[in-house]
C-alpha cells in the first residue's frame, strides 16, 4: 500500500501527513446551549475502529475540539494516544465554544480549566495546535486580549507549540480595502489575525470554492507570506459530495448540526448532487473516485496545506486515506474548473 505523503506545515514548523484525520464527527450528537453541534449515528466502538485504522495508514494529523460530542471526540482520542507514540503526532484542539457557567467561553478562567480538561481527555501533557475556535469574544472584543494572553502564556510554557485561528470560508486580502460587499467581515478578520498572531489557521476550501481573479490573493498565498501554516476542512463538503440518489432524503435529530444548517437543506442537497454530476460522468460515481477528485483538487491548489477529513468508522477513513492515486494533470484540474465553475470561465 502507497505511503500517506507528508509535509511540513508552515507555522508549526513539523512534518503531517498530508490527510489529517478530523474528529468532529466522531464526537456524536450534541447540543451547545440549544445549538445542535453533532452528527447522527455514531457508534464509539466503530469510531474508535477508525482512529486505529487512521493510525495504521499513516495519519500522524488528529484534529479535535473541546466541544465536539462535548468531550467524547477527545476522549476517544485519547484512548488511541495510550496505545501510540504521541511524540510521532500531532494533536490539536480547540476552545471558545463551549462556556460551562462561566461568563464567556473566554473567560481567562474557563479557558484554563477547559485546556485541563482537554489534556486529560486526550491523555497527553501537551498539545500541538490549540485554535481559537470562535471569533466571538465578547461585547466590544472584552474578552479578546484576556484569550491572547492565556495562549500566549500556554505557548511559552509549552503546553502548547503553536496558536490557531479560524479564516473566513472566503478570503481575498485585497477585499478589506475595496468595495466589496464582504470588506467588513474581512477586515476585521485581519484586524484579528494581526492582533492574535496565530501560527496556524484552518479554513474550509473544496471543489466548490469560488475562483479567486487575478490579483486577488486566497487564503493561501496570505498564510504563506506570513508563515503560517493552513489547514483545511471540508475538502469533501462535509461528505455532502460522496452522496447518492438514496441518501439526499435523509432527515436529521435535533442533535445533529446538519438539521439547522442551510448547507444540508434537501433543496441545496439537490443542487450540489446536480452540480456535480459532470464529475460523476468523467471520474466514476462511486465515493472512491469523488473522493479522489476532491482531495486532489485541493491538495494541488495548497501545497504547503494538509487538509482534514471527516469519519465515522474503519470503513469511511479506509476509502479516503486509499483512494489519492495519482496526482490530477493541469489540464484536468482546468476541466474541473470549467464544468463547476461556468460563469468565470
Amino acid at each position: 500500500m502507497p505511503t500517506l505523503e507528508r509535509r511540513v506545515l508552515p507555522g508549526l514548523h513539523a512534518e503531517v501527513s498530508v490527510i489529517g484525520a478530523g474528529c468532529w464527527t466522531i464526537g456524536g450528537p450534541a447540543t451547545n446551549r440549544g445549538v445542535p453541534i453533532g452528527w447522527d449515528d455514531v457508534d464509539p466502538g466503530r469510531a474508535y475502529a477508525g482512529l486505529v485504522r487512521a493510525h495504521e495508514l499513516g495519519v500522524t494529523l488528529y484534529d479535535t475540539a473541546d466541544v465536539y460530542g462535548l468531550g467524547r471526540s477527545e476522549r476517544l482520542l485519547g484512548r488511541l494516544l495510550r496505545e501510540v507514540r504521541r511524540n510521532e503526532l500531532v494533536i490539536s484542539s480547540k476552545v471558545g465554544y463551549f462556556a460551562g457557567t462561566a461568563r464567556h467561553p473566554y473567560d481567562p478562567g474557563q479557558m484554563r480549566r477547559q485546556f485541563a480538561t482537554t489534556l486529560d481527555n486526550l491523555a497527553t501533557d501537551h498539545l500541538d495546535v490549540y485554535f481559537l475556535h470562535s471569533g466571538d469574544f465578547g461585547d466590544d472584543d472584552q474578552s479578546l486580549a484576556g484569550a491572547i494572553n492565556v495562549m500566549q502564556d500556554l505557548r511559552e510554557q509549552g503546553l502548547i507549540r503553536a496558536i490557531g485561528m479560524r479564516a473566513p470560508h472566503t478570503f481575498a486580502e485585497q477585499w478589506a480595502a475595496s468595495d466589496h460587499p464582504e470588506e467588513h467581515k474581512i477586515a476585521r478578520w485581519l484586524s484579528l489575525f494581526h492582533e492574535i498572531q496565530p501560527d496556524v489557521v484552518t479554513t474550509r476550501y473544496n471543489l466548490l470554492s469560488p475562483l479567486y481573479a487575478d490579483g486577488e490573493t486566497d487564503i493561501f498565498a496570505f498564510a504563506l507570506s506570513q508563515g503560517v501554516g493552513v489547514l483545511i476542512k471540508q475538502a469533501l463538503g462535509q461528505g455532502l459530495f460522496l452522496r447518492n440518489d438514496q441518501r439526499l432524503l435523509a432527515t436529521f435529530s435535533g442533535s445533529d448540526h446538519r438539521h439547522a444548517d442551510p448547507m444540508f437543506t434537501e433543496e441545496n442537497r439537490r443542487l450540489v448532487h446536480a452540480r456535480l454530476a459532470p464529475l460523476r460522468d468523467r471520474y466514476g460515481a462511486r465515493p472512491a473516485d469523488l473522493a479522489r477528485v476532491a482531495l486532489r483538487y485541493v491538495l494541488q491548489h495548497a501545497p504547503d496545506a494538509a487538509v482534514l477529513v471527516g469519519f465515522r468508522d474503519a470503513d469511511q477513513i479506509n476509502t479516503t486515506l486509499t483512494c489519492l492515486g495519482d496526482p490530477l494533470s493541469d489540464e484536468e484540474i482546468t476541466e474541473i474548473r470549467a464544468l463547476l465553475h461556468p460563469s468565470t470561465n
